[in-house]
């Protein structure tokens, strides 16, 4: 078994960015939008990919004809199950990374999570998955939900904490370049440690309370409310390590 031709439904910057590599990798791939009424040749390919939001995956679902291959979603939480009304063979193939059309991104370096509900099709999954990405991994539903939760924690979370310190910085007539290298730092850092928690420098891990309650003078009351509750994680934790 060996996945050749594959229709990807939608338009977005997934659909987007795999139309892409799979066209560069040699596969026959088409991109049919989500919202046109689709026939029988929209399924007749060897795997149909559904790369719409989830909120979307269900009204696609609703009006798709069955599928006889293999069908995939790419979320990163949704529940393959979801697509069991439509095909005996499901699962999942999501890429963990923040993708826009309008930015070029080295594809081959976006981690693939795949899962497959029948092991005759794991192997061919598989197979294909490694083709497009050289990092991948075999998850279970539940595993992909907390994969995408950490990554809610390390790069949506992260990307706010980011715009609020350039608030800070633009208040202050400071350019935002000034924290690059601490930045580059910290990435560099959690690469190479088995234990995250223990890089933890500023003044809530030395308890600097002083520095703190001056910090905290100085904050409007939504940065405050924020500062606050993250401090008092770092606290926590450390504390309970002693």
């Amino acid at each position: 078994m060996k996945i050749s031709t594959i229709n990807i439904i939608g338009r977005g910057n997934v659909a987007f960015h795999y139309h892409k590599i799979m066209k560069e990798k040699g596969y026959e791939v088409r991109i049919i939008p989500s919202r046109k009424e689709f026939v029988l040749d929209d399924v007749e390919s060897d795997v149909v990919i559904i790369a719409v939001k989830d909120d979307a995956i269900r009204e696609v679902l609703n009006r798709l004809p069955r599928v006889k291959t293999l069908l995939l979603h790419t979320s990163g939480f949704t529940p393959s199950e979801i697509l069991s009304q439509k095909a005996d063979n499901y699962g999942c193939l999501y890429p963990l990374q923040s993708l826009n059309k309008k930015k070029n991104i080295d594809f081959l370096k976006v981690p693939l999570c795949f899962y497959v509900n029948n092991e005759d099709y794991l192997e061919c999954l598989k197979a294909f998955a490694e083709s497009l990405s050289v990092l991948t991994c075999f998850l279970s539903d539940e595993q992909r939900q907390y994969l995408h939760i950490s990554a809610v924690f390390a790069n949506n979370f992260t990307n706010h904490l980011f715009g609020i310190s350039k608030e800070i910085l633009d208040r202050n007539n400071i350019p935002f370049e000034m924290l690059f290298p601490i930045i580059d730092r910290t990435i560099e850092n959690l690469k190479t440690s088995d234990d995250i928690f223990s890089l933890q420098t500023g003044p809530a891990v030395r308890g600097d309370v002083s520095i703190i309650n001056q910090h905290i003078e100085r904050l409007s009351d939504r940065e405050r409310e924020i500062y606050l509750a993250i401090n008092k994680s770092i606290v926590d934790y450390h504390k309970r390590q002693l």
